[in-house]
């Protein structure tokens, strides 16, 4: 095997593992993504049934 081949190989190789790379950390990122949407949602809920029922103190934080 030559030089070139040799290296030819390598950058294949190393395309491929910045492929792989790239398509894991674009679904982590649209997992976490999903899971903060859910998230975002069911706070969203929580608040307004708390604002629905008239229950607007605070547990933690010092509302204004």
């Amino acid at each position: 095997m030559s030089s070139v081949q040799k290296e030819a190989a390598a950058t294949s190789r190393a395309t491929r593992a910045a492929k792989s790379i790239f398509r894991i950390t674009r679904n982590v990122l649209a997992v976490m993504g999903v899971i903060f949407a859910y998230l975002l949602y069911t706070g969203w809920q929580q608040y307004e049934d708390r604002a629905a029922s008239g229950d607007t103190s605070c547990t933690l934080t010092h509302c204004v």
